[in-house]
């Protein structure tokens, strides 16, 4: 039979183990199809007013949208090929006297050509040129014509958020920003209104490039179908224009460099045969050392400069050819037409997209009206609601609310409390 033993008065006693309070886990609010569907039902009236506002909304913009004529043209740009030049059988012939007729590489792709078209040169070339509006019933510059038909509001704007910019260049005197370089290499500045002008050609013109067969479509859309025939083709001779003169720069500087040279080697080889015909004129058959001495070096110089001529002369040729080689070709595939029927606006899809967009914010207001509803029967979300009224809403607008909502209030209170009875 065991015994225990008793308990050491003298040892520590165990702490006693208090039970963990367990915190009720608030459960998540579910809702079903049934709880949105009878959201919608609540709110039909709300949603059916923003899709008819909406509704109507998009069908006065489809009226009264002005129809858009677009115009395209179809060019593909090309380098010159060397089989392709007039007198390409030549080019053997001078290899054979050693020249060098250098690479085929311009140092421009035509995948940079829809670059060039909205580049800063492009538009403003196009801008500046004379076009017929039928807005205004005559021929006039594209940038004379945006100033014309801006309206007052516009200029009003335009003016108000260029007024510091103004002060500013007025009171340090700088000129303005907007800058471009010519031909030459000399800076041209802008005025605003041709600045305007060339945000407006910006918006009108665009371009699309097929990288399978280098294809480029330049298209303007404008109200007036004349008037995108013609911006598009004063598009597709300007980029001629720009391109050749880019990719030319460096063989007409070079070009130019060497009719100078070889014009002054021709003068020097006429001075020189004029300096030894006279030579022989005055020495007819000469016998003292002195004299052979000096027409030798009379002939010396003759055949010094006539060999420089000579390659001076076929240096000029070489750059010639390098010219005419690096003269871009840009083929015309369709050129620009007169559009008969309007490409736009899509009214359609106008009234459509309003319909879309008024449901969906119907729906949207519909939710956030019922989960303000919800949140207000809370007595800390009523306070943080009310506060937000507060905030946003006008006292005379709250003071209606709250007398609205209070016949309902005092109306669930008496039914609360009434006697069993009476219910």
């Amino acid at each position: 039979m065991s015994h225990s033993r008793p308990p050491d008065p003298s040892s520590p006693r165990p702490e006693p183990v208090l039970p963990v309070p367990v915190l009720p886990v608030p459960e998540e609010e579910e809702i079903s199809l049934l709880d949105i569907g009878v959201i919608l039902a609540h709110h039909r009236r709300l949603i059916g007013l923003m899709i008819a506002g909406f509704t109507a909304l998009g069908l006065v913009i489809a009226v009264l949208s002005s129809p858009e004529y677009t115009s395209s043209a179809q060019v593909v740009p090309e380098a010159a090929a060397e089989g392709s030049l007039p007198g390409a059988g030549a080019l053997a012939a001078l290899r054979g006297f050693g020249l060098s007729l250098g690479g085929m590489s311009t140092g421009l792709s035509p995948e940079a050509y829809p670059s060039i078209v909205q580049s800063r040169e492009v538009l403003l070339a196009v801008a500046r040129d004379t076009f017929f509006f039928a807005e205004l019933g005559r021929e006039t510059t594209f940038v004379d014509y945006v100033q014309e038909t801006k309206s007052w509001l516009g200029r009003a704007l335009s003016y108000v958020l260029g007024l510091p910019g103004k002060l500013v260049r007025a009171i340090q005197g700088e000129p303005p920003a907007l800058v471009i370089r010519d031909e030459a290499g000399g800076v041209q500045f802008l005025t605003e209104e041709e600045d305007d002008a060339l945000q407006v050609l910006a918006d009108l013109v665009s371009t699309s490039q097929d990288i399978e067969t280098g294809l480029m479509t330049i298209t303007v859309t404008t109200e007036d179908p004349l008037l995108s025939a013609e911006l598009a083709r004063a598009f597709v001779q300007q980029l001629s224009e720009r391109v050749r003169t880019v990719r030319t720069q460096k063989a007409r500087e070079n070009l130019s460099f060497i009719e100078q040279q070889f014009a002054e080697a021709e003068q020097q080889l006429r001075a020189a045969e004029e300096a030894l015909a006279q030579f022989d004129d005055r020495n007819n058959n000469p016998q003292s050392a002195r004299l052979r001495t000096e027409r030798d070096r009379l002939q010396r110089q003759v055949t010094f400069a006539s060999q420089l001529y000579g390659d001076l002369q076929a240096q000029r040729t070489q750059a010639q050819i390098e010219l005419q080689r690096s003269e871009p070709v840009v083929t015309v595939l369709q050129q620009p037409a007169v559009p008969l029927e309007p490409s736009g606006p899509n009214r359609k899809l106008i009234v459509l997209l309003a319909l879309i967009l008024g449901t969906m914010l119907g729906v949207a207001l519909a939710f956030v009206s019922a989960a303000i509803e919800r949140q207000s029967t809370d007595e800390a979300e009523q306070r943080k609601l009310e506060e937000i009224k507060a905030a946003f809403l006008p006292k005379r607008w709250r003071d209606g609310q709250d007398r609205a909502a209070r016949p309902a209030s005092e109306a669930e209170t008496e039914a609360s409390t009434a006697p069993p009875d009476s219910r």
